[in-house]
């Protein structure tokens, strides 16, 4: 562990990891640290930037040492006593079952290329021909059951109920039956109460990297040795891991006609339409899994165990046999080693919770329940709204027809109220207060917690929705299914915080070309986190790169005991002289980088930016990865470069800091896609000529792309990517920062209280622009041969409390005082260090 490191636990006892390969030393004390934290409960997060060596590390580590040998001290005489008591019964059960796995492996690896079975394909024509007449036959179904509640005061909510979990209660006894279904086929040596580990990531695509590496590991017996006595090589090896991966429906829908809809929300509601008990049958998805497809459950299951499977492998599964992959897979779980953590009511209670790339966990907690609506969308769910109250005007009783007036009246009145924000012409953003919102038609009188009830109990917005393209496909039976969010879901996903808003939300407003948007914005993820902390065994945040930490210990766990709560970081598995790292805070002709807001539009400064490029390209070789602050920035820099003139040369600066590498670079108005453009790059570099890609900070380039050897031999990070301070969302998430610091000082006088608070919004603040600065710096460097240089272009990158915050493998390669030295020394080092690795300079 380097001198970086926040904090270190030494192993009580060795540990031998079943690595691929021979592990690096500080792989090693990863895997030691991430063990005791493991077998202590603990709250961690490590930061390990060795490219996927992090992940391997975790698989490793969790699957081996700690899941399947961990023997929890128990006593000697203990242990024998199990050992004696250990049923030969169970272990011929779980022989047999693994010997099953290992039969369909070798069928699988002899039958790649079967994909579709006969039944499978006759399954999916009936679907495919179901016509549209079929599909409008009727529009009773879309009509509203009787609503009776009168329950006028909040309950307690079940957790697993439809309100807690989000789902209908059709879809909560298919999820039943799925259990009972999986009852009947888990093994009977299945133990419940085994520890569990859900690896979490932020996408299917790291998911499906996730089970390419898993693959590579093998896995140690569980079976005492007492009992592997007699066992064939096949059996003695057994227990392959069990891993099943959780995606979504868009992800797994093997319904043709559900799956082109694109849109993960309308997949999810039309897939839950067809589950309807009113539902014609011939419109229902054939797909679902009944009592009489048990045998192809169990297949499901077996094929789906055999090897490890990524998303992509269980869809094709889905579809040679017939069955939904997304429904299937939950009657897998119980099965597996560690999976995704889902919305089906998965308890993690006593288990592991594993958070892999968690470098932006907390702004995507934020993300998750914040949601922006549109004036245009108000205004066409109301339209909806009524046209459904008129056309089942008889059909609606008191209850009904009473809440969708009140959803009417609701929607009106947040509409009133934006018409009103346009017509004032003074501010084009600024903050909303919820009372404002319901100011008019009446909706202040509405009971918020009746009609947040209402909206979750009656399915009014999929009955409106589903009405609604009913009568559109109607009138034109030719369309094709939609695309788009439907409205009043995505109304409703606003209206329910709106109606409960939390002390951690805030309401703002932006105005666009010809609309206006209402956001409403989690400021604080904290409490939403919380529950999965606290039932948790453990929970592992890891990444490449996740300094600074400060955000992790000072709000998302505030409340964690300090005894509970540890924090690690690792130097780079390279040796120290691959790299070099440089603060430049002047250009070649002695102009100060300052690129603050107020500063960074000095054309003489963007000159001598570009005149500086042109010698880091000249000193560099092969590729340069450069990020800048923004793509309006980026634009401005590239436009003075192009209508700038070189007195020396007669061309544009442009010109001539291509003619040291072509210049790429990324543009939202660009047709091109991101992999053109890498491609495009890496061609270039390919064929000797050296490339500078221009991208930008939070842009396609600047997370989960690797850079590695001759695409990434320097990254140049241009300014400081801060907020926009003066934006109304930065001004409330600052000023909450401060009160809640400022309650939890607790003593002190006045005075200390507020400059603490002060402190705390400013460290967020400079927080949220170094963790983007360190996603970039994290694209060079990948694996342990690699080398590179990186260099930070602004004067404030000198400054002690900006340093603290980069990387610890960065600050330890970075040139002492190098913010004090002229633009030429910096050159000259650079060139020197890639002498150093054989090149010409």
């Amino acid at each position: 562990m380097n001198k970086d490191t926040l904090s270190s636990m030494e192993p009580s006892k060795p540990q031998t990891f079943n690595h691929p390969y021979t592990p690096y030393d500080i792989q090693v004390r990863f895997m030691q640290s991430l063990y005791e934290c493991l077998e202590e409960g603990k709250v961690a997060i490590f930061e390990s930037p060795t490219g996927s060596g992090p992940r391997l590390q975790i698989i490793e580590l969790s699957c081996t040492d700690w899941t399947r040998n961990r023997d929890d001290d128990e006593p000697e005489w203990m242990v024998e006593f199990a050992k004696r008591e250990a049923s030969r019964a169970v272990t011929e059960k779980r022989i047999e079952f693994e010997s099953r796995l290992a039969r369909i492996k070798r069928e699988e690896e002899q039958q790649r290329a079967a994909l579709e079975s006969s039944e499978g394909s006759r399954k999916r024509q009936r679907v495919s021909v179901v016509s549209r007449d079929q599909d409008t036959e009727d529009d009773d179904q879309f009509a509203l059951d009787d609503y009776d509640s009168e329950n006028d005061e909040p309950s307690s909510i079940p957790r697993g109920s439809a309100t807690a979990t989000g789902l209908s209660s059709s879809t909560l006894e298919l999820l039943e039956r799925l259990r009972k279904y999986g009852s009947k086929i888990k093994p009977e040596e299945d133990d419940e109460n085994d520890i569990k580990i859900f690896y979490c990531s932020r996408t299917h695509s790291q998911l499906m990297q996730f089970a390419s590496e898993l693959r590579r590991v093998t896995m140690p017996s569980t079976l005492p040795e007492s009992l592997r006595q007699g066992l064939t090589d096949e059996e003695e090896q057994g227990e392959r891991i069990k891993h099943i991966s959780l995606g979504s429906r868009k992800n797994l829908c093997i319904n043709s006609r559900v799956a082109a809809l694109g849109n993960p929300t309308a997949i999810n509601e039309r897939c839950l339409e067809l589950q309807q008990p009113n539902t014609p049958a011939p419109l229902r998805c054939s797909y679902l899994p009944t009592e009489e497809d048990e045998a192809k459950t169990l297949s499901f299951r077996d094929h789906a165990l055999a090897t490890v499977k990524d998303i992509e492998d269980l869809g094709k599964l889905g579809k040679k046999l017939g069955l939904c992959p997304y429904y299937a897979s939950r009657g897998v779980v119980s099965h597996s080693e560690r999976s995704a953590r889902d919305a089906l009511n998965l308890s993690i209670k006593g288990h592991v919770v594993i958070i892999d790339e968690a470098h932006n966990l907390m702004d995507a907690i934020s993300n998750i329940h914040s949601v922006t609506v549109t004036l245009s969308q108000l205004r066409t769910s109301i339209f909806q709204l009524t046209t459904y109250a008129r056309k089942f005007k008889t059909r609606l009783k008191g209850k009904n027809r009473n809440y969708i007036a009140q959803v009417i009246r609701l929607i009106s009145s947040i509409a009133d109220h934006l018409q009103s924000l346009i017509d004032n012409k003074q501010a084009s953003e600024g903050s909303v207060l919820s009372s404002d919102l319901m100011a008019g038609k009446g909706a202040d009188q509405i009971n918020p917690y009746k009609l947040c009830r209402y909206l979750n109990e009656s399915k009014l917005a999929r009955k409106v929705d589903g009405y609604i393209d009913f009568s559109q496909s109607k009138a034109n039976a030719q369309a094709e299914p939609k695309s788009t969010i439907p409205v009043l879901f995505h109304i409703q996903s606003f209206l329910l915080p709106l109606m409960n808003l939390s002390s951690e939300g805030r309401l703002f407003f932006t105005k666009t070309p010809g609309d206006i948007q209402l956001h409403y914005m989690l400021l604080d993820p904290t409490n939403h986190f919380r529950e999965i902390v606290e039932d948790a065994r453990a929970v592992i945040l890891a990444g490449g790169t996740m300094s600074p930490m400060s955000d992790y210990l000072n709000h998302l766990f505030s409340y964690v005991p300090k005894d509970r709560l540890n924090t690690f970081s690792y130097g780079h598995v390279i040796p120290s002289e691959n790299l070099t790292a440089h603060t430049l805070a002047r250009g070649v002709t002695g102009c100060e980088f300052d690129f603050t807001y107020a500063g960074r539009d000095a054309e003489k400064m963007i000159l001598d930016l570009g005149r500086t490029f042109t010698q880091l390209c000249r000193a560099i070789p092969d590729g340069i990865v450069a990020f800048f602050p923004s793509y309006e920035y980026l634009s401005r820099v590239l436009n003075i470069w192009k209508n700038a003139v070189v007195r020396e040369n007669k061309q544009t600066l442009y010109e001539t800091v291509e003619k040291e590498k072509q210049i790429l670079y990324e543009s939202r108005e660009t047709e091109l896609t991101t992999d053109d453009l890498l491609n495009n790059y890496a061609n270039t570099i390919n064929k000797g000529r050296g490339a500078l890609l221009l991208s930008v900070v939070g842009g396609k380039l600047s997370e989960g792309i690797n850079f590695s050897d001759k695409l990434g031999r320097g990254v140049l990070i241009v300014g400081l990517p801060f907020p926009n301070i003066r934006s109304p969302v930065w001004q409330a998430k600052i000023k909450y920062i401060e009160q809640k610091a400022y309650r939890n000082v607790g003593s002190g006088s006045e005075e200390s209280r507020r400059l603490s608070a002060k402190a705390a919004g400013r460290d967020f603040y400079e927080n949220a622009c170094m963790r983007a600065v360190n996603q970039c710096i994290g694209r060079a460097i990948r694996h342990r041969n690699d080398y590179a240089a990186i260099v930070l272009i602004d004067k404030r990158y000198g400054k002690t409390s900006i340093e603290a915050k980069l990387p610890g493998w960065i600050k330890q390669s970075l040139v002492k005082d190098s913010a004090l030295l002229p633009a030429a020394t910096t050159l000259d080092g650079l060139a020197c260090f890639f002498r150093s690795k054989n090149h010409c300079g």
